[in-house]
């Protein structure tokens, strides 16, 4: 078989060289270099969940349950930081060595979190494995996007929507499966076959040249210079200490003291220096950078509004993946087994949304937007009911019904943000957001998560100190296992708590939610919407 070329000349202001805009696969290569794809999205969105079911387990061992949202959030900021430095370093050294690159950083510290044995190591290479996962996902995308005419995108659409929400949906089940008939650490080692047979499939499919410039000859040190490091690394600044911020108050420090002040107001300064450097390295005619977020992005509504919508998303998202295992297992008793596959009603129900909606706004021609409205109503809906779930030990059966409300919501919603991005933006800036379109999503994710943790820890230190001992409290706050323990009557309280906290964690993200409806609105425009048979 061969592989078919097009070529489009671009005119971009920041970069004057003539690129490979679309590099089509046919035969035998596009099905190897799909099944290997795919395999990267499924490991990545599997091992964003897989850890839900296991933060408990996690803690107890490493006595630190009020640091196990860091297991997380480390992944996702990274995570964040990295996928669009990924993106234009591929542009550099081709899809295929990045690709193999990001795989193998990815399945290195897959191995060092299962090898780990305190939090901190842990936490450590969690952050290093989201580096990796962030040039898995958004490179694979990226190629997707690439091998194939837009015509086909409906359809590998579906599939890697599907896929994604395949991921995330048996994460939790696979987690329970690994705690209750093997170890954690188990959720680790997993990628480590399964990440091998997709490097050994892209080594054999994806040509060496695919997604470099038409004029780049080779990789060139010189070259690096494209790359907006100081970007990158505001981003990352300006996600960490908010992040850190939102972690550790009510934790080791008061809102109030020094060091949580002192790290949001670096927080928003580096946030406020990343606009700034942006917009003098998008509209610098003598710099060669590319910056990780062109701040013509702001003049288009449209992508702007696909952008919000993905970040908004991210909070209430990844906060019910977390919320509810922990809640199963500490509030109603069960086993980590038990609650991933209680937790299948959300995410089965958002792996099936993602696949129908991307093949429905095909054949019935359904404009993005008004799909996004459908996603958010869903989703807002079923966040809300949740946030009413019973303080008791007893989890009704309606509540089953309410996860799948808001997991068909996340599955619309983020199948129709993937299959837009080709159709929205401009060809010349298709690399960068393909990674802006999945780093807003995390980014929103590792803050939501920041925001529960916060709300988590200040209500169980304000409703159970005249409860518990001080020393039992501080146990408590690092090993939930202590439950036990307590009398009948205190264990009683302990878990009316936890469930009251749960779900004013869900009552926060249903505002946030609730957003998504006005911001999926800016991708209205006059005339026809944007549909996926748009050229």
């Amino acid at each position: 078989m061969t592989v078919t070329s097009e070529y489009k000349a671009m005119d971009d202001e920041s970069c004057v060289e003539t690129l490979v805009t679309s590099r089509f696969l046919t035969g035998w290569r596009l099905h190897i270099t799909t099944l290997a794809l795919l395999i990267n999205l499924y490991l990545v969105n599997l091992e964003t969940t897989i850890v839900s079911t296991s933060l408990v387990t996690i803690a107890d061992e490493m006595q630190a349950f009020n640091r196990t949202t860091w297991i997380v959030t480390g992944y996702l900021i990274t995570y964040t930081g990295f996928i669009i430095i990924w993106s234009k370093l591929s542009d550099i050294i081709g899809r295929k060595i990045a690709l193999l690159t990001t795989l193998a950083v990815f399945i290195a510290f897959s191995l060092g979190c299962g090898l780990a044995h305190t939090m901190e190591t842990l936490i450590v290479c969690r952050a290093f494995q989201g580096i990796g996962s962030a040039g898995a996902y958004s490179l694979s995308f990226l190629v997707f996007y690439e091998m194939i005419p837009k015509s086909k995108m409906p359809l590998y659409g579906a599939f890697i929507a599907g896929v994604t929400a395949l991921g995330l949906s048996t994460g939790p089940t696979f987690g329970g499966l690994l705690n209750e008939f093997g170890t954690w650490r188990w959720i680790f080692y997993l990628n480590l076959p399964a990440g091998g047979v997709a490097i050994v499939l892209l080594a054999i499919s994806l040509p060496l040249e695919f997604g470099r410039s038409k004029n780049n000859n080779g990789f060139v040190l010189s070259d690096l210079r494209r790359i907006d490091l100081v970007g990158a690394v505001l981003l990352l600044s300006g996600s960490l200490l908010l992040v850190t911020a939102l972690n550790e108050a009510n934790v080791d420090y008061s809102w109030s003291s020094a060091t949580i002040i002192v790290l949001l107001v670096f927080s928003a300064i580096s946030w406020a220096a990343l606009v700034f450097w942006e917009y003098l390295t998008t509209n610098s005619k003598t710099t060669r950078q590319e910056p990780v977020f062109p701040t013509r992005f702001f003049r288009q509504r449209n992508w702007m509004g696909m952008l919000l919508t993905t970040f908004l998303v991210g909070f209430p998202s990844t906060v019910v993946v977390v919320n509810l295992p922990e809640r199963f297992q500490i509030v109603n008793g069960e086993s980590s087994l038990d609650a991933g596959v209680r937790l299948l009603a959300y995410s089965a129900t958002s792996a099936v949304a993602a696949g129908v909606a991307s093949i429905l706004s095909k054949k019935l021609r359904i404009p993005f937007v008004y799909t996004l409205f459908v996603g958010a109503a869903l989703h807002t809906t079923g966040v809300a009911c949740l946030s009413t779930l019973p303080t008791s030990s007893h989890f009704p059966g309606v509540g089953y019904f309410y996860e799948m409300l808001a997991g068909a919501g996340v599955g619309v919603t983020y199948g129709i943000l993937v299959l837009a991005t080709p159709y929205v933006v401009d060809e010349r800036d298709l690399s960068v957001a393909t990674g802006a379109i999945i780093q807003f999503r995390f980014l929103g994710g590792a803050i939501g998560l920041g925001i529960a943790t916060n709300v988590l820890n200040g209500m169980l230190k304000s409703d159970l100190s005249g409860i518990l001992t001080a020393e039992q409290l501080r146990v408590l706050l690092k090993d939930t296992e202590v439950i036990a323990t307590l009398s009948s009557q205190t264990q009683e309280v302990v878990r009316h708590v936890f469930a009251r906290s749960y779900n004013t964690q869900l009552r926060v993200m249903v505002g946030l939610a609730a957003a998504q409806i006005p911001a999926a609105a800016l991708i209205w425009r006059k005339g026809n919407q944007w549909t996926c048979l748009e050229e």
